[in-house]
């Protein structure tokens, strides 16, 4: 199929139906794309364009170009890491704050975390044990208390990796790098607050218990509490840290900020 003549969108356009090839053909991550030569040819392109188009595709994380003899474009499997990070850049400047992000993850969480009832294995056991453990002591200093609220995440992450709804997964997973970004962002960690690990502790514990006895109607109920418990929590913390930024006394009860 030809291409148009927009000079400006030439290279854009030849990516575009590069990648409409590849999803129409199925192919699997390592799989090779046509020569050059011949994608030229089929989409009507100069040498240029071509590689313009080429290069795009490889920022995108969509193929890999490899040089030399026997080198040429293959498809790869674009990383999570990669996606998360372009979308984050978009999120930058639309100033998320806590209460938005809960508004989502309220609907999201509770879904994920039904959908991996029986499907954690022994090995996911054990990460989530060690998320609670790390978590379970006091912190000594700001810098414990953001590793704790990070890893805090970590045990919401391995649900969402194992979650079998790919959509699902990804929204989860981004949602917590909001949050992780969102609690270093802001600092929310340099202020003290001892009931946090506990909090976090307990709730956690819980939803092992239920996952360990496969009770998918008792994970379901946990989770969406927990995320009840988190969002007001997360919400007055936020209040606290925008309250000390202006100057105004920071010293107001709170009591724990929950995930």
């Amino acid at each position: 199929m030809k291409l148009g003549v927009n000079r400006k969108k030439l290279s854009d356009l030849a990516a575009e139906e590069i990648k409409h090839w590849v999803m129409s053909s199925e192919m699997q991550a390592g799989d090779r794309l046509l020569p050059e030569k011949e994608l030229m040819e089929r989409l009507g392109i100069s040498k240029g364009t071509m590689r313009e188009a080429l290069k795009s595709l490889e920022v995108q994380g969509v193929i890999k170009i490899t040089a030399g003899a026997g080198g040429g474009a293959s498809v790869t499997s674009v990383s999570y890491e990669k996606t998360a990070e372009l979308l984050s850049n978009y999120f930058f400047f639309e100033k998320i704050d806590a209460l938005q992000i809960y508004e989502l993850r309220s609907i999201v969480e509770p879904h994920v975390a039904v959908s991996v009832v029986g499907l954690l294995t022994e090995e996911h056991f054990q990460r989530l044990e060690r998320c609670i453990a790390y978590c379970c002591n006091e912190p000594e200093d700001a810098d414990s208390r953001r590793s704790q609220r990070i890893e805090e995440l970590a045990f919401h992450d391995v649900l969402a990796e194992l979650c079998p709804n790919p959509l699902l997964s990804f929204v989860s997973r981004f949602i917590n790098r909001l949050l992780a970004d969102l609690v270093v962002y802001k600092k929310m960690y340099q202020i003290k607050e001892n009931t946090i690990a506990l909090v976090n502790h307990n709730a956690h514990s819980k939803l092992l218990e239920a996952y360990r006895r496969e009770d998918a109607e008792a994970v379901g109920i946990l989770m969406q509490e927990h995320m009840e418990e988190c969002a007001m929590h997360i919400v007055e913390l936020e209040a606290m840290v925008e309250s000390r930024f202006l100057g105004a006394t920071p010293d107001l009860p709170i009591s724990g900020l929950s995930r």
